[in-house]
């Protein structure tokens, strides 16, 4: 017996599931700026709840520190899928001490980061853009995220 592989057609495969092309994203491709997020893509049923598949296109600019976020209740998956990123994550301790600040991801080095872990956008190291896949559970930005600014004394800025 044999059998020929066939380019994935979305209704041919909706019996088995979905698909998408995370590096082509239509709601990123029409947009421009240092940071495109595509929330809730795909989801991923588990037991108990619905993982959301999340695009971020991560753009150059200034690596500056300049807005917190946390999720009380779920943790956050991030993977560098075409390039490697700076994430900086601290403690949940609602303001970022630089003696505390880890920042780091290779391309594709997935990194989970439990619920109260401060954080916020990721940086570009060393290409123009990269994609990043986050996974949280599906409508987290509407319900378990709390974001917040910094003043310009409490900005931290990243140095390669």
């Amino acid at each position: 017996r044999e059998i020929h592989p066939q380019a994935l057609d979305r209704e041919a495969f909706r019996p088995y599931g979905d698909f998408m092309d995370l590096l082509r994203v239509p709601q990123i491709e029409r947009r421009e700026g240092d940071n495109i997020f595509a929330p809730d893509l795909l989801k991923l049923h588990l037991e108990g709840g619905a993982a959301s598949v999340c695009v971020a296109r991560v753009s150059e600019c200034e690596r500056v520190i300049s807005a917190l976020e946390y999720h009380q209740f779920t943790c956050e998956g991030i993977l560098p899928l075409d390039g490697d990123i700076d994430i900086f994550v601290g403690p949940s301790s609602f303001r970022v001490d630089p003696e505390t600040v880890v920042a780091s991801g290779a391309k594709g080095t997935f990194v989970r980061l439990n619920p109260g872990v401060l954080h916020g956008r990721q940086f570009v190291v060393d290409s123009p853009e990269v994609n990043v896949l986050i996974l949280l559970p599906e409508r987290t930005f509407g319900n378990d995220c709390t974001f917040f600014p910094l003043k310009g004394e409490e900005q931290i800025r990243i140095t390669l």
